[in-house]
């Protein structure tokens, strides 16, 4: 590589294929987690709705009386499949693969990030080697936190990586900039884009519960003047309970406002970064822009837990 394909690569500051090993097996398995709690809440959820459709219609005046065991037993099955599911979560637990995943995920990006920008506790450069063995102290008290279920994962290959050092032996202009780029300005647009993204979800899903809400009351309606023989309201009870349950496992506004607030400081931290001059000032500007970006972290993990 040139010394100016060098010296651009290095400008866009550290991407997660330069992070340490350490990240992206914890963030790896942090999705994992997260995906296997989100399918079993999905079909928890889903299991009670059907349940709910089966026992109403086995209710049901216009079916044939033959069919309403059938009916009663699906019911009976489905909402054994859902104790099945909430037994397995419990078992289980992936929402601790998922929470403690991703705290250990971001603590590595933390740290890598402080160390490619020699901020406080890496701020000596020689030797360097100095740095390096106390990135891999705290990189080994991070994981030493982390539940046993992460195992080897967390100890293999390389977490010093070359783009680490490269970064680290620049100029401050250039390590100011790859700041500035890759974390600050990288940070901030993903904010943004899932602040938005959230936004746009709550919205939708609070237009179908209330769609449901109004077809629940217009149900009962008929149910009570005589227009239907059919008790639709217990289905669409249960549509609104698995959907409200849905929007409070996803956190579709509160993570929308939190995630806008962090956007809208990443802004302005953006800005008090292009006024840096000295060595000094950038060191302490890194640390306290980390803070920011692990304070939203803290939160969002808080909550979760809650």
């Amino acid at each position: 590589m040139t010394e100016g394909g060098r010296c651009m690569r290095v400008e866009h500051g550290l991407r997660e294929e330069d992070l340490p090993s350490a990240f992206r097996a914890a963030n790896s398995l942090s999705i994992v987690g997260q995906k296997s709690y989100m399918r079993h809440t999905r079909f928890r959820l889903a299991c009670m709705i059907l349940a709910a459709m089966s026992a109403a219609f086995s209710a049901a005046k216009f079916l044939p009386s033959h069919s309403q065991p059938t009916l009663i037993g699906i019911s009976l099955l489905l909402f054994i499949l859902t104790l099945i599911a909430e037994i397995a979560l419990l078992v289980t637990k992936p929402e601790e693969l998922w929470y403690k995943g991703r705290a250990v995920a971001e603590s590595a990006k933390t740290l890598a990030w402080k160390f490619a920008m020699r901020a406080a506790p890496f701020q000596e450069i020689s030797p360097d080697d100095t740095a390096e063995i106390g990135l891999i102290n705290q990189l080994r008290e991070v994981c030493r936190e982390a539940p046993s279920m992460f195992g080897a994962h967390l100890t293999e290959s390389i977490q010093i990586t070359q783009s680490m050092r490269e970064i680290r032996a620049s100029p401050l202009a250039v390590r100011q900039k790859a700041y500035l780029r890759g974390r600050i300005e990288g940070q901030r647009n993903w904010y943004q884009d899932k602040s938005v993204q959230n936004q746009r979800k709550a919205r939708r899903w609070r237009t179908f519960l209330l769609f449901l809400e109004f077809l629940g009351a217009a149900g009962c309606l008929m149910l009570l003047v005589g227009v239907f023989s059919f008790d639709i309201g217990g289905i669409i009870a249960a549509g609104v309970a698995s959907g409200g349950a849905w929007m409070e496992v996803k956190q579709f506004s509160t993570l929308a406002s939190a995630y806008s607030l962090t956007a809208s400081e990443l802004s302005l931290t953006a800005s008090e970064g292009e006024r840096v001059v000295t060595e000094g000032e950038f060191q302490e500007y890194v640390n306290s822009a980390e803070r920011a970006i692990s304070r939203e972290h803290t939160m969002w993990l808080a909550r979760r837990s809650a």
